[in-house]
């Protein structure tokens, strides 16, 4: 069973993330005392507030995923915006398709925030806890040559 610190947590990070609203934390808590066995991610789940996939992401692995960031060894943008479920297979391979075909020459959370796809916050977080160093980087890639 999950603690209460996990699942305030939980919702923490979800509302930095800008993927959920104090709002949706505060009704998914007030059901989940009415049903103590019931997971916060898989109230907002149900709810259609936000996918399975993305809770159990930052229930389960967000914490492993900010240790390999801090250690150095962090995976591509794309790769966690995949593995959270905010874009799927068919949204990433459209953005590295644009890029590779040189019609497109920005960065995938960029693109994923141009296309409508995600909003600027959430990869602003994302960049900003996996991959600090790119914080102020352009969104703009450097043409290959």
């Amino acid at each position: 069973m999950v603690t209460t610190q996990s699942k305030q947590r939980l919702g923490t990070i979800l509302q930095e993330a800008k993927l959920i609203t104090p709002y949706q934390v505060e009704i998914a808590l007030n059901e989940q005392k009415k049903d103590p066995q019931r997971r916060l991610g898989e109230i907002l789940a149900q709810k259609g507030w936000i996918k399975q996939q993305t809770a159990d992401f930052f229930a389960e692995e967000w914490e492993n995923v900010l240790e390999q960031a801090q250690q150095g060894t962090p995976q591509s943008l794309g790769y966690y915006l995949k593995e959270a479920g905010l874009i799927d297979d068919h949204q990433l391979r459209a953005i590295l398709a644009e890029q590779e075909q040189g019609r497109m020459w920005m960065r995938i959370g960029a693109l994923a925030v141009l296309k409508g796809w995600l909003n600027q916050t959430t990869v602003d977080f994302l960049l900003s806890n996996l991959h600090p160093d790119r914080v102020g980087d352009s969104p703009f890639l450097k043409a290959k040559q």
